[in-house]
């Protein structure tokens, strides 16, 4: 079974190899530079609570990660205190899958938010994914979601 921990900056090239690699996975072409610019990025994202990531490590290889994105909501039913979490990039390497690392980092995500008081963790399933994550107790919402690319 795999040790789940939680990520510091130490860990941005271990997260940037694993971001990159669920990516190009997904079918997307990443430009150069872009794991750069990625590094930086969660380096200064971890220092500013803004992610929030995790790492699965079997025989002292890192097998697996995972991530959030902490986020403010509006107070509602669903979010009591305004605190919601978006889960992403749950990855884990092709040849420990089905080993439940997946499983083990969702349960360290779920703890996490549990002993933080989040109201909600949300995310997106990637194509095959949905029954690990309803496994861990995830359900389907009926919102169609959108978004307007200004890139």
């Amino acid at each position: 079974m795999a040790r789940v921990r939680l990520a510091g900056q130490g860990d941005a090239g271990l997260l940037t190899e694993l971001r990159c690699a669920f990516l190009e996975e997904m079918g997307q072409s990443l430009p150069d530079g872009f794991a750069d610019r990625l590094r930086a990025w969660i380096e200064e994202a971890i220092a500013t609570e803004h992610l929030y990531a995790w790492l699965a490590e079997q025989e002292g290889r890192v097998v697996g990660s995972a991530a959030v994105n902490p986020f403010p909501h509006l107070p509602s039913a669903n979010y009591p205190t305004g605190r919601g979490w978006y889960l992403l990039n749950v990855f884990v390497k092709p040849k420990h899958r089905g080993e439940g690392v997946g499983a083990g980092l969702i349960a360290a995500v779920g703890s996490a938010a549990r002993e933080q008081g989040v109201d909600t963790v949300t995310l997106r399933a990637a194509p095959g994914a949905r029954g690990l994550y309803e496994r861990a107790g995830f359900s389907a919402l009926p919102d169609d979601a959108m978004s307007m690319s200004l890139v």
